[in-house]
């Protein structure tokens, strides 16, 4: 895990070292990790938001081999094909950002940790650079905005009113905002959607755009649920992560 995470902890601390503050090095290094990802995803964005579109061809396609899942399966790849898309490749955004949250999440906590005196400095030398190594005596600062970036929402709101609540429920609600609004770009359209489940008898059709929209709400509200005891910092994290995800959506839609 160590060869994972020692890049990470590389960037949070040399980002750091050169503002002086851990939040603008969280956003830093969040925005470089979305355009280094980019080139990876980018074939992905474009090829959900297409999905979407061929949702009603898809129907149709349905309707015309009805129980017979055999050749219903084989029109489907070669229509696929035809189209040049790869149905599992919307999975790939999903994943990657899935895996980057627990490396980023385990490399934060690191350095959070030496801050506040939970984690031993010699770990985290362990994982740096000689040039960014950290002496005994060096001070750090885990403020950003007057916010502590190691407290939570939990702890924040339960110790009374104060301005950080506003910027904190700024991070957090427009965390789901932003991903509220990046599912609904590679969802089909409303209208289009409607018409197929209309279209055809088959109850599952009604039963997966019930889904879709479910998902649509359930992932930014998951966001909130599971963020409420995120620390701050990592709220930061998702915060940018999800604006620069909204407009590479954008990009891959306008392109697709």
């Amino acid at each position: 895990m160590n060869v994972f995470i020692s890049p990470f902890v590389n960037a949070l601390m040399g980002f750091y070292n050169l503002f002086g503050n851990l939040g603008w090095s969280v956003i830093t290094v969040t925005v470089i990790i979305k355009l280094v990802l980019f080139p990876i995803i980018w074939p992905s964005l474009k090829s959900a938001k297409k999905m979407a579109e061929l949702q009603p061809r898809l129907k149709k396609l349905q309707e015309k081999y009805g129980k017979d899942k055999e050749g219903l399966a084989k029109a489907q790849m070669d229509f696929y094909k035809q189209e040049g898309i790869n149905p599992l490749s919307g999975c790939l955004p999903n994943l990657l950002q899935i895996a980057v949250l627990i490396i980023f999440f385990s490399a934060f906590n690191l350095v959070i940790g030496v801050m506040e005196g939970k984690n031993k400095l010699v770990e985290l030398n362990s994982h740096l650079i000689p040039a960014i190594k950290v002496a005994e005596n060096f001070k750090f600062n885990q403020d950003f905005m007057g916010m502590d970036l190691a407290t939570t929402p939990a702890k924040l709101f339960g110790a009374g009113f104060s301005m950080n609540w506003i910027l904190v429920a700024i991070l957090l609600l427009g965390s789901a905002g932003l991903q509220y609004f990046s599912s609904k770009l590679m969802m089909p359209n409303v209208k289009v959607d409607e018409n197929v489940v209309k279209e055809t008898k088959d109850k599952e059709d009604d039963m997966m755009s019930a889904m879709r929209t479910q998902s649509l709400y359930m992932m930014p509200a998951m966001t909130v649920f599971i963020g409420w005891n995120f620390s701050v910092g990592m709220l930061l994290y998702w915060f940018v992560n999800s604006g620069v995800m909204l407009i590479q959506q954008l990009l891959a839609n306008k392109q697709a």
